[in-house]
């Protein structure tokens, strides 16, 4: 499984993690085998002004990802997500991209439902 984090700066598992995901420098996709993070590879981030927040959703699908972790999310990027057959994990509170990346790995992220997207 192909997990991608919302990171600022130059990506990795030493990073702060990106409060919105359209916004953030790149993606930190960490490969989950076993509940273990076997890789960790970073996917840039185009400006936020070409497509909006439904760029993410193309660029994470034409790099195979499994599932996204955000803090919240529009209901047009999340049905977006749904439809490109990536899941949108839930996690609003932890600041650091390694701590996330365990956290997904040991499946303790809930899927993002409607009540945690942003209705703006």
């Amino acid at each position: 499984m192909r997990i991608a984090i919302p990171t600022v700066g130059k990506g990795g598992l030493d990073c702060e993690r990106s409060g919105h995901f359209g916004h953030c420098d790149c993606f930190t996709v960490v490969t989950i085998e076993d509940g273990d993070v076997t890789a960790v590879d970073i996917i840039d981030n185009p400006p936020h002004e070409e497509g909006g927040c439904m760029r993410p959703v193309s660029l994470l699908a034409d790099a195979g990802i499994d599932a996204i972790v955000a803090a919240g999310m529009g209901m047009r990027p999340m049905a977006g997500f749904a439809q490109a057959g990536i899941t949108v994990l839930f996690e609003g509170q932890t600041p650091g991209v390694g701590d996330v990346a365990r956290m997904a790995a040991a499946g303790e992220l809930p899927a993002m439902g409607e009540e945690q997207a942003c209705h703006h």
